[in-house]
C-alpha cells in the first residue's frame, strides 16, 4: 500500500476539519462525559478559523498521511516551552489516524518523520501531551523513547482528567 506524508496548505482547512472532527471522536469519544463538552473541544481544535490561522503560522506545521485518500495528520509547533521544565522543543499537538488505518506502521513512519525535522530544525526536543487514561498512546510514544515529564490537569465543566507529559531528547 502506498503511503505519503505531505506538507498541508492552506487549501487543506477543510480536509483537516474533516478528518479531525471523524479522528477525535472515533479515538476519545468513550473518555468524555460530556458530548456537548467534547464537542465544543473538537470545535476549538478544528474550526476552520482556528485552522485557516494555524496553517498560516510560521511555527506550526500540519501534514497529511495519504494511502489512495487521506487517513491521518499531524501538527507540531515548533520551540515551544515544556510547562514549567526551563526546556523547550518541539510539540506533537497532534498526530491521528482514521481507526481503519491504525496497526499498520503509519503512526510510526508519521512520528519518524517529524522527529527527522525536528533534528533538521535543531530542535534538541521533542515533548506531547496525552491522556493519563490512553494506555495504548502511551505505550506508542515511550516505545520510541519518550519519558514521563509531569502530569498537568484537563478540566472542563463537566470531568477532570490527567494529561501527562512525555518527552525526550532528539
Amino acid at each position: 500500500m502506498n503511503f505519503t506524508i505531505r506538507k498541508a496548505q492552506a487549501e487543506d482547512a477543510e480536509l483537516l476539519h474533516q478528518l479531525g472532527r471523524m479522528t477525535y471522536s472515533a479515538h476519545f469519544k468513550h473518555m468524555w462525559v460530556s458530548t456537548d463538552e467534547m464537542d465544543a473541544f473538537i470545535d476549538k481544535e478544528y474550526g476552520l478559523t482556528v485552522l485557516h490561522s494555524s496553517l498560516a503560522a510560521e511555527n506550526e506545521s500540519w501534514l497529511i498521511a495519504e494511502t489512495d485518500h487521506p487517513v491521518g495528520f499531524a501538527k507540531v509547533t515548533w520551540n515551544t516551552p515544556v510547562p514549567d521544565s526551563g526546556m523547550t522543543g518541539a510539540m506533537l499537538n497532534k498526530l491521528y489516524l482514521n481507526p481503519d488505518h491504525t496497526g499498520k506502521n503509519f503512526g510510526k513512519i508519521m512520528f519518524q518523520s517529524i522527529i527527522n525535522e525536528a533534528r533538521e530544525k535543531q530542535e534538541g526536543y521533542m515533548w506531547l501531551e496525552v491522556m493519563a487514561e490512553n494506555v495504548r498512546a502511551r505505550k506508542f510514544w515511550e516505545a520510541f523513547g519518550m519519558q514521563h515529564i509531569k502530569d498537568i490537569p484537563f478540566v472542563t465543566a463537566s470531568q477532570r482528567s490527567t494529561l501527562q507529559i512525555l518527552g525526550m531528547v532528539i
